[in-house]
Parts: C-alpha cells; sequence; structure tokens
C-alpha cells in the first residue's frame, strides 16, 4: 500500500500504478495538433492488438463514462427497422434496455434474477418467435453481483439466426477471457478505468469495420454520441469533439503496462486474486452469492454475516485503508461487493482478508 491511499475493492475506477497516475501530468496539448492524434492513434491500434482484432476491427474512443459507449453501440448499429433483444439480468442489462427504449428501439426482453445467467434455448426461443430482432445484446459480467453470462454460446445461437451480438464487457475486458472477434458479435463496449487499469473519462467501442461502414449515411439518433462520426473522425486522425487529452495520455500509459503483463498474465493474476480472497473470507464465514459456475474472477458478492450491517463493515474497511463496495438495489441490505481488479495483488489479497477479520473483531 506504500502507493496507495486507498485499497480500492470497487469494480472500477480501480487502483492504477505510479506511472499511469504520473501520465495524467503532462505537457499541455491542443487536441488538434499531430501529437495529440499520433497519441490516439497510438490507443486505438493498441486496442484492436490486444484482443488479436486485425485489420477487420477498429477502437472507437469516447470520452464520457462507460455508459457513453454502450448508448453509442446500440444507438448507432441497431437500424431503423431493426429491433434489439436484450439480456437483463443485473443492474447494467436494465440500463441497456433502458437506452433502446429511450432512443424508441424496438425491444424484446430476456430477464433473469440476479444470480442466473442467461440460457442460450432462451435465446433460440426469443429468436424464433420475433423475427423483427437485428441484434442481440447483452452484459458479459455483470457487476450487480460478479456474474457472467456465457457470451460465446449466445454468439453461437445468433449466428445459426443470421442476427448480430452487442457485447458490454465493461468489468471484463482484459480480465476474463472473451473472443472479442467470434462470429456474429459486431461490437464490444468497455473502458479505462477498469480491467486496463487507467483512470476514468475514456470508453470505446471495439467493433468490425464492417459494422461500423454500413452506417454511413445513416440518420443518426444521436449528436454526441454518433458511432459512425466519431469513427469517420478518429479514422482521418482528427476528433468531433474535445476529448481528455490528459486521461487519453494515461490510457496509453496503462495500454503499454498492460502489453508488457500480456493478457493472459493479467486474467490469471485475477483469477488468483479472487482465489485466495474467497478461500480466506470464507474461513471468516462469508458465504458467496453467484453459483460456482457462473461467478467471475474479478468481483465477488458476499453475504453479511448475522448481525452485520453493511455501513459498519464499510467505514471499519475504510479506515484501515480497504474501500468495499455495496450491493446494488435490494441486495445492499444483505449483501455487499468485493473487487480484485487493478494492479491489486494475491498479497494484497491477503491484507483485504486480514482486514475483515480485524473489522469483525472490532464489529463484534
Amino acid at each position: 500500500m506504500a502507493d496507495r491511499e486507498w485499497v480500492l475493492l470497487n469494480p472500477g475506477p480501480a487502483n492504477t500504478s505510479p506511472t499511469v497516475r504520473g501520465a495524467l501530468v503532462m505537457s499541455d496539448l491542443c487536441h488538434r495538433e499531430p501529437e495529440f492524434f499520433q497519441m490516439m492513434r497510438s490507443c486505438r491500434e493498441r486496442l484492436v492488438r490486444l484482443v488479436a482484432g486485425g485489420g477487420a476491427w477498429s477502437a472507437v474512443l469516447f470520452t464520457g463514462s462507460g455508459t457513453a459507449a454502450v448508448e453509442a453501440a446500440i444507438a448507432s448499429l441497431v437500424p431503423p427497422d431493426g429491433g434489439l433483444l436484450v439480456v437483463n439480468n443485473g443492474v447494467y442489462g436494465d440500463r441497456m434496455l433502458r437506452i433502446a427504449r429511450a432512443h424508441g428501439i424496438m425491444t424484446e426482453t430476456l430477464a433473469y434474477d440476479n444470480l442466473t445467467p442467461v440460457e442460450p434455448d432462451d435465446v433460440d426461443r426469443a429468436l424464433r418467435a420475433h423475427p423483427v430482432i437485428t441484434h442481440i445484446a447483452l452484459i458479459h459480467h455483470e457487476t450487480t453481483t460478479g456474474l457472467l453470462n456465457p457470451v460465446a454460446e449466445v454468439a453461437r445461437v445468433a449466428a445459426r439466426h443470421g442476427r448480430r451480438v452487442i457485447v458490454d464487457a465493461m468489468s471484463s475486458l482484459f480480465g476474463e477471457t472473451l473472443d472479442v472477434t467470434q462470429e456474429p458479435i459486431d461490437a464490444v463496449m468497455a473502458s479505462a478505468n477498469k480491467c486496463l487499469q487507467g483512470v476514468p473519462g475514456i470508453a470505446f467501442v471495439l467493433a468490425r469495420r464492417s459494422a461500423l461502414e454500413a452506417l454511413k449515411g445513416r440518420p443518426p439518433r444521436s449528436v454526441y454520441l454518433d458511432l459512425y462520426n466519431h469513427y469517420a473522425t478518429q479514422e482521418q486522425d482528427n476528433t468531433p469533439f474535445t476529448p481528455a487529452v490528459q486521461v487519453l495520455h494515461a490510457m496509453e500509459q496503462a495500454l503499454v503496462e498492460l502489453e508488457a503483463e500480456t493478457v493472459p498474465a493479467r486474467i490469471a493474476r485475477y483469477a488468483e486474486n479472487a482465489r485466495v480472497l474467497r478461500a480466506g473470507m470464507a474461513r471468516l464465514g462469508f458465504e458467496i452469492l453467484v453459483p460456482p459456475g457462473a461467478r467471475s474472477n474479478i468481483l465477488t458478492t458476499f453475504r453479511l454475516l448475522p448481525g452485520l450491517a453493511y455501513d459498519p463493515l464499510h467505514d471499519a474497511m475504510k479506515r484501515r485503508g480497504f474501500i468495499i463496495y455495496a450491493g446494488q438495489g435490494d441486495i445492499r441490505t444483505y449483501a455487499f461487493r468485493v473487487s480484485n481488479m487493478g494492479t491489486l495483488t494475491p498479497k494484497d489479497m491477503d491484507a483485504v482478508v486480514a482486514a475483515f477479520a480485524a473489522c469483525l473483531e472490532e464489529l463484534r
């Protein structure tokens, strides 16, 4: 913890390296100069390389939270005469549904409780029943609980029906195994401040160039979140609006550090973090809400022990330098979340468990 004031156990923004934080302190730079365009091009090219996208893929950057990228993809990719099947098993699936409806997109929903992943057979039945559906939207890692949805299986069902897939991988890209390039996935959305280990303020859409080029000439549903406008302008080494220059510089540094660590090594580190955390918390009596087969290696939702309330536990952990996260919605009353993304290591997870043990002694 020497270089950190807090150990962030929330699912983004995550703890970053000193060099990523230091990259925020840079010379003032105009976003219409070649030096900025080189930095933007570097980030876009590195993102595509890291997902093994090749020339068939492009990365489109947005200044904004991750939701900006999600809204841009949904509002832009679903055609005026198309429809969207939304998998809803948590807060972020529900957000995609609200985005689609706000833009007047015809929607159908597959709704589950927030501990149940989507069933591919349900997707198959929904696509048979609703031929107007052109796209499926789902969350890969639903951070409401730490639930993983089976993206690959859903994509295979979509391929059989000739439909396209949009994936919100906000809190899983580079932290969980995900084949972004699998057909018929057209777009994957994420942000700089989660498993990439950058800082908040930049989101991006990784998309097939064929899907992006198909948007040319289509009337946009949004001005700022017009995916094609951002793509076409960035392809010309330009930007349609003023971007977060310093945040992009920090993102470039985070990408360099991810390349050095490698994506498989980061996924493995997160998995070991989760293993150490869960084993330690089990010894303290905490139960995990999500069933074993559907758990991510990025976030764990633990049931509160009898007689233990969240707010006193949060404050006791914070006094020890650790920031935990409340459950969302009704879950807040009986559970809390602990993420192990960012620069954290298994040794840090040992310290987290020790801090929880000390808090239990204090709060008894």
